[in-house]
C-alpha cells in the first residue's frame, strides 16, 4: 500500500507538471543596425535554432548590417555581439538565439523570425547554422568572400541573380532533413564548393557569370541531387557509385575513371566535380 500510495503521489507530476505544462507565448520585436564606420570587411556567425530566416543584401551604405527579429521572449533570448578589430577595419558580428527553457511541453508553433541585411559594398565572410525552419537566402550583389551554410530540418531556398564582385574562396552547403534549392550559383565566383546532402533532394543551379575555374565536391545521402550547368562550361566528373544510387550523365564521354563533357577541351571555363553517392541519385542537366 505504501508503494502504491507513493506512485499515486507522483503521478500528477508526470501527468501535469511536465507533459501538460504550457509556456505562454509573448512575442516581441527588436531592430538593430550597425552604422558603417571604418570597416573594410565583415565576418558574421549566425546561429538560428528555430524559426524562419531571411538574409539579403542592402544597398544602404549608411549601415554595415541591419537586423529585424521577432521572438518569444518567454522561451528564447537573443545574444548579439559586434566588435571591430584592427583599428576598426575588421567587423565581427555574432548572433545566437538561445533557448531559455528545457522543461515543459509546448503545443504552439515557434514563430521566431529573423531578417538580416548586409551592406553590399563590404566583403563578407558568412557562416550560418539554421536549425528547424525555413530559410531564404538572397545573396545577389553581396561581396561574398566565404560562405558556410548548414541547415537542420526544413527547406532552404537560395538565389544569386547578380554576379559577386569579388572572388569567393570557399562555399560549403550542408542540409540535414529537407530540400535545398539554389539558383544562380555560378554568379558567386567561387573557387571551391562543397555540398553535403542528408535526407532530402537538392537542386543546384550553376547558371550565372562564370569568371574562373572551380572545384565542386558533392556527397549525396538519401535523396537525389540535380546539377544544372550552362552548356558552355567544360565539366569533368569523378564519381564513386554506390550500388543503390543512380548516375545520369548525358553528353559525357568516359575516359578511364573520369567522365568528360563533350566540350571539355574547347571550354574557356572548366569545373571538376567529385561525387560520392549514397542511397539516392546524381544528375547533370545542361541549360
Amino acid at each position: 500500500m505504501k508503494k502504491a500510495a507513493w506512485m499515486l503521489c507522483f503521478l500528477p507530476i508526470f501527468a501535469g507538471c511536465v507533459f501538460e505544462e504550457r509556456i505562454p507565448i509573448e512575442t516581441v520585436s527588436m531592430n538593430r543596425t550597425q552604422p558603417l564606420g571604418r570597416e573594410k570587411s565583415l565576418e558574421s556567425i549566425i546561429n538560428f535554432g528555430i524559426g524562419s530566416l531571411e538574409i539579403t543584401g542592402d544597398e544602404k551604405a549608411a549601415f554595415l548590417y541591419s537586423l529585424d527579429l521577432e521572438y518569444d521572449k518567454n522561451t528564447y533570448e537573443p545574444d548579439i555581439r559586434y566588435n571591430a578589430a584592427s583599428g576598426g577595419e575588421e567587423g565581427r558580428l555574432n548572433f545566437n538565439l538561445r533557448s531559455t527553457h528545457t522543461m515543459g511541453l509546448r503545443r504552439e508553433r515557434h514563430n521566431n523570425r529573423l531578417r538580416l541585411a548586409f551592406n553590399d559594398s563590404i566583403p563578407l565572410k558568412l557562416r550560418v547554422t539554421a536549425g528547424v525552419g525555413d530559410a531564404r537566402l538572397s545573396l545577389s550583389g553581396i561581396r561574398l568572400a566565404r560562405f558556410d551554410y548548414e541547415s537542420g530540418v526544413g527547406g532552404s531556398k537560395m538565389s544569386v541573380y547578380e554576379p559577386n564582385p569579388i572572388s569567393c574562396e570557399y562555399i560549403r552547403l550542408k542540409n540535414g532533413v529537407g530540400s535545398i534549392d539554389a539558383v544562380g550559383l555560378g554568379n558567386l565566383n567561387f573557387r571551391d564548393l562543397e555540398f553535403e546532402g542528408g535526407v532530402g533532394g537538392a537542386n543546384l543551379d550553376f547558371t550565372g557569370e562564370w569568371k574562373q575555374n572551380a572545384d565542386i565536391r558533392i556527397q549525396v545521402g538519401v535523396g537525389g541531387v540535380n546539377l544544372k550547368i550552362p552548356r558552355e562550361i567544360g565539366v569533368r566528373v569523378d564519381t564513386e557509385k554506390h550500388f543503390l544510387s543512380g548516375l545520369q550523365l548525358e553528353g559525357f564521354n568516359k575516359e578511364s575513371s573520369y567522365y568528360f563533357s563533350e566540350n571539355y577541351d574547347s571550354a574557356a571555363i572548366r569545373i571538376s566535380v567529385r561525387v560520392v553517392t549514397g542511397i539516392g541519385g546524381f544528375k547533370i542537366t545542361w541549360v
